[in-house]
This record gives structure tokens, C-alpha cells and sequence, in this order.
């Protein structure tokens, strides 16, 4: 396995207070230091009791680098004044004696102990960040085949931050050539599946269901070959959250935290995270933590705290920091413009929305004006808030900004197949089909959802409450239960039905691990199937008799509906547990509600 980590000794640090009652404090600052550092993965530190052992008053730098066979020493001293404790600290590469780095930081007396953590989880941030950046400049001068694994990692992640088709599509060799040297390189099936993520979420809409199955995969093989890695875990909490499977975003965003939680750019992500989530306050505290440990932060930081703070109700604070912002993001300029709404400052509003409405038009529909509603069904879908409300209010303040509000017609582009539903708010109980998508809504809130089977067999039930509707009729087979079809040999129709059990088998145990996109993959084979058995012939145009049609037909309709009412309740809970109560399958099917619903169909 090659070697990504670069090794760093912490030698102790100079006690200049002369006083040595103070050994104890800097000893104290020495062990955290480490602490803090070894929870990044890209260095690798030598313990404390070696760089003791190693340091001795005659030994140079030379002579300690070589005995701990490190590539980089951080060194430096500890004044105590009368109101403060200075720490000067820095960075030296073993290789050439060249002080990469050098930093000084003050503790205020009084609250020292409280915030020495901090003081060493900040020279932790900003030393990781130096070497990373060293090692990029050397390895930008190399070519592919002369980079090792982790080398890869950075010319391809800096490549993911330009935000561009162009440059995921130059950054995915690299994530490659990492593999080729260290197939179970965590960090590049991350950087693969952050390339295809940002198309997913972001551009490429003609790509959606191929990106998505792409990012979800390799996000998952990242996880599953270095659990200790928070990066990892961020970037499929993030995939997990834009599949609407909540739950389990927030289980890994919550272990990444843990993992690192003083490690600034891990801090940023979790907090966006946080506030899709719907935990405004704890996204504010993490986006500001961030921006503290990492004071030369990319500008998409401030958006980070700019988000939860519009989410707060605090609009101006939001704006002042979204300005800072810039147009980092496509969708900064829409929330800068939805807060401005929202405060009163309507002419800021509708500046802000021509300027959100322009960068949409050049880095979205790439030149292409949008169709009515377009832009804030966009906002909506690439923002996955998992309160209702949060997503009213967002569209609320877009609104008032000047942006229309979806239409029919612009979730019906071919280009847009494969959506994830997005909050909305519909008056009444709808259950409507709209071109390839299905409008519904259900006490005061509606989503609208892909295509799938089921809402048929949904829509025909709602229509007719309390009455029991035959299986063959909602599969649209003729009423003749005790009638055989003949239409596959026994050893076709032995692999049809080990098929259909393989893959029940699979949707159960997807369901089980609330894995939807195995789930849905293993749906539409099992849906295909299911209609093939209906339909197909003999070979040699030979009949054969296959089984009870009543029996395949309850069975496929059982599984349609089921599958139905777990992806409506995905995107419109209330609405989702409503249809599991009311509804009834089996040979009979029923929509049976407690009371009597009036129903736009």
C-alpha cells in the first residue's frame, strides 16, 4: 500500500517565561498539539515520547529530523507576559531547512486553559493546510505517472474546487491514477464520487440518474475502506442528503464530527449539512467555528454561515455575510436576493435576482433561457431541505424577489428525468399526474415526483374510496382469476421466477438498510419483469402455461403500491404514513380513509 500521510515531529516547545513551574502548561500544549494533528489523516505525527527522546540540548534539527524520519518539524517557543501567554510556532521542511510557515498566537490569562484546545486545533488547521499546499506546488511539476497516491488526491481535488464541468472531468485521472497505485485509497473513490456529485447536484441534468448511481457507489466504497476518515464520511452524508435519505446523511455527518471536530474544512461541510437538516442554530456555531480555525478561508465559507443565519430569520446578518460570499456558489446570489425580500430591501431583491438569474443562465442552462418556474424549482432541488417549512420559506423569499414559481412545464423537460422531489406549497389534496411527473399534496404541502408505476394504481384507488378494486383490473388484465395464460416453457418461466425472488429478496433487504437507490434499481427490474411475465410469448412462438394470472397480478400490484407509498413518503411524509393507513392490498385493494377526502385527480 503506498504511503499518503506525511510524517511530522512536534518537538517540544522553548519554555521562555524562566520560570520552570511553567514545564507543566507547555508539556500540556505539547501533548493537545499532537492530538489535534494526529486526527488528520494526511499527516502522519511521531509520538510525543520520541520527539522527547529525540531532543536533546545539543541535538540540531538535522539530527532530529533524521532520528524520527520526518518530513517536517514544528518547533517553537512559549512566553509567559503579565496578562497573556505568547506561542510562536513554525513549520520547517527537513529536506531543505526552508521555513515554510511561522505564526503567533496570544492566550489571555484568565481563560487560558479554555482556549489553549482551540490555539492548538488552529495551528493543526493552518500547518495541515501549508503542507498540503507545499506538496501541490511540487506535484504540479510532476507528471501523472510520477505522482504517488496522495500526491493524486490534491492536483485532483484542487481541480473539484474550481466548480466546472470541465475541471471534474480533468480531476477524475487523477482520482484514477491514485487507484492504480493503491486500490483501497479511500480519499480517491471520494474524489470520484465528489466529480460526479457536483454534476449530479449542480450541472450536468441530462446526467442526473447515471451521476447519481456514481456518486452514491463510490461514495460508499470510500466508507467502507477507511471508516477513521472524516472526509470520507462528509461526502457521503452530503450524497445521502440529496437522495432525501436523511437519516442516514446526518449518521455520517454526526461521525465525521466526531472523527475530526476541530478540522476546518470537515466543520464547513457538516455545517451546510446541519442546516439542510434542518438545525439552523448548530450549523451557525460549526460555519463560525470553521471560519476561526481557518482564517484564510476559502470565500464560500462565509455562505456557510450566511445559510443558517437566513434560516434564523436574520436576514440582514445573512446578507452582510452572502456579500462576502460572492457568486461562489450559483445559488448564493438567490439566497442573497430571498433575504433582501424578506428584510423589506426590495430593490436589492431584484439586483440580486437578475444577478442569480444571469450566473444560472451561463453555469446552468449554458445559455439557454429557462423555462417559467425553472430557476427556483433548481434552488429547491439543489438546496435538500428536510423541513417542509424551510423549504416554504426559502420559496417564499424567492418569491417576493421576483423569481416565478415552478410550473408544470418546467418539471416535464426530458433533461430533468430523474428529480428528486422538491417541497412545495399546494393547496387541497392532489394526486394528479403532470406530464412525466405527478403532483401531490396533502395537508397544506405538496412535492412532485417522478414517474413510478404505482401512482396509477394510487390515483385509481383515491378515486373510488371504500371500494374493493380486483387486482386484475388495477394491473389491467382482464377479470378471469381462474384462467391460465400461455406464454413461457417451464425453463423460461423458472428463470423469470427465481429472478422475481432474487429480487423481492433484494428490495426487502434494501428497504431494511433504507438503501433507496438499490432499492429503486432493484423496483424497475423487478416492475419490468413482472409486465414481461404479462405479456411475453413461447419460444418458437410455442404456448406454455404459466401460472394463475390473479396471483401475478395481486403480487405485482402489491409490490407497485408499496413502492409507491415509500417514495411519496420519502418526499411528503403526512402525506405517505396517510396512503400506509388507508390503504389496503391483496387480491382486493381498498383506499380506505378514516374521512371522507376530496381528491384532485
Amino acid at each position: 500500500m503506498q504511503q499518503h500521510a506525511v510524517s511530522i515531529a512536534v518537538l517540544p516547545f522553548r519554555n521562555l517565561t524562566q520560570d520552570p513551574g511553567q514545564e507543566y502548561l507547555i508539556h500540556g500544549f505539547h501533548e493537545d498539539l499532537i492530538t489535534e494533528l494526529s486526527r488528520l489523516p494526511s499527516l502522519e505525527v511521531v509520538a510525543a515520547q520520541s520527539s522527547l527522546a529525540a531532543t536533546g540540548p545539543d541535538a540540531s534539527s538535522d539530527t532530529v529530523a533524521s532520528r524520527l524520519h520526518a518530513s517536517y518539524l514544528l518547533q517553537g517557543s512559549i512566553r509567559r507576559g503579565d496578562r497573556a501567554l505568547r506561542i510562536n510556532a513554525q513549520l520547517v521542511e527537513t529536506q531543505n531547512g526552508r521555513n515554510l510557515w511561522a505564526e503567533r498566537f496570544e492566550a489571555p490569562l484568565d481563560n487560558m486553559f479554555e482556549i489553549q484546545d482551540e490555539i492548538a486545533a488552529s495551528v493543526a488547521n493552518a500547518l495541515a493546510a501549508r503542507i498540503d499546499t507545499a506538496r501541490l506546488g511540487r506535484a504540479r511539476r510532476q507528471p501523472l505517472t510520477s505522482l504517488e497516491a496522495y500526491d493524486c488526491w490534491l492536483r485532483g481535488f484542487e481541480g473539484l474546487r474550481q466548480g466546472t464541468l470541465e475541471s471534474d472531468l480533468e480531476a477524475r485521472p487523477f482520482f484514477e491514477r491514485a487507484l492504480e497505485l493503491d486500490p483501497h485509497f479511500a480519499r480517491a473513490y471520494a474524489g470520484l464520487s465528489l466529480s460526479h456529485f457536483n454534476e449530479w447536484s449542480c450541472q450536468a441534468w441530462h446526467l442526473w440518474d447515471e451521476n447519481e448511481s456514481k456518486a452514491y457507489d463510490y461514495a460508499c466504497r470510500a466508507v467502507e475502506l477507511d471508516e477513521s476518515d472524516a472526509l470520507v464520511h462528509v461526502v457521503l452524508g452530503r450524497v445521502l442528503l440529496y437522495r432525501r435519505e436523511f437519516d442516514d446523511g446526518e449518521k455520517h455527518l454526526d461521525r465525521a464530527l466526531a472523527l475530526t471536530p476541530n478540522y476546518a474544512d470537515v466543520l464547513a461541510q457538516v455545517a451546510i449539512g446541519k442546516y439542510y437538516l434542518g438545525s439552523a442554530e448548530q450549523a451557525h456555531a460549526l460555519a463560525l467555528k470553521a471560519a476561526r480555525l481557518n482564517p484564510l478561508h476559502d470565500d464560500w465559507y462565509y455562505g456557510m454561515v450566511g445559510l443558517p443565519l437566513f434560516s434564523l430569520r436574520r436576514y440582514e446578518e445573512a446578507l452582510e455575510f452572502m456579500l462576502k460570499a460572492g457568486a461562489s456558489i450559483v445559488d448564493f446570489p438567490a439566497y442573497r436576493a430571498a433575504a433582501a425580500a424578506l428584510s423589506g430591501n426590495e430593490e436589492r431583491a431584484r439586483r440580486d435576482c437578475r444577478s442569480f438569474l444571469s450566473d444560472f443562465v451561463a453555469k446552468i442552462t449554458f445559455g439557454r433561457a429557462p423555462d417559467p418556474g425553472e430557476p427556483l424549482d433548481w434552488v429547491l432541488r439543489v438546496n435538500p431541505l428536510r423541513r417542509i417549512e424551510d423549504a416554504l420559506h426559502l420559496t417564499e423569499g424567492l418569491r417576493r424577489a421576483g423569481l416565478e414559481e415552478p410550473g408544470v412545464n418546467s418539471f416535464g423537460q426530458p433533461s430533468l428525468r430523474g428529480v428528486r422531489p422538491a417541497a412545495l406549497p399546494l393547496a387541497g389534496n392532489v394526486f394528479r399526474c403532470d406530464g412525466q411527473l405527478w403532483t401531490v399534496a396533502f395537508d397544506g404541502a405538496g412535492a412532485r415526483l417522478v414517474e413510478l408505476k404505482g401512482f396509477g394504481d394510487l390515483a385509481q384507488l383515491l378515486s373510488q374510496p371504500h371500494k374493493p378494486i380486483h387486482c386484475l383490473e388495477l394491473f389491467g388484465a382482464p377479470l378471469e382469476p381462474g384462467k391460465a395464460d400461455e406464454v413461457l416453457d417451464r425453463r423460461a418461466r423458472s428463470d423469470y421466477h427465481r429472478r422475481i425472488s432474487e429480487l423481492q429478496m433484494e428490495l426487502e433487504e434494501a428497504e431494511a438498510f433504507n438503501d433507496l437507490g438499490r432499492a429503486e434499481r432493484a423496483r424497475v427490474e423487478l416492475d419490468t419483469l413482472v409486465d414481461a411475465l404479462s405479456k411475453a410469448m413461447g419460444l418458437h412462438r410455442r404456448s406454455r402455461k404459466l401460472g394463475d394470472p390473479a396471483e401475478r397480478a395481486r403480487s405485482a400490484v402489491t409490490w407497485r403500491i408499496r413502492s409507491a407509498i415509500k417514495k411519496i413518503q420519502a418526499a411528503h411524509p403526512r402525506l405517505g404514513q396517510h396512503l400506509l393507513n388507508s390503504v389496503r392490498t391483496g387480491t382486493f385493494c381498498t383506499y380506505s380513509p378514516e374521512n371522507n377526502l376530496n381528491w384532485q385527480l
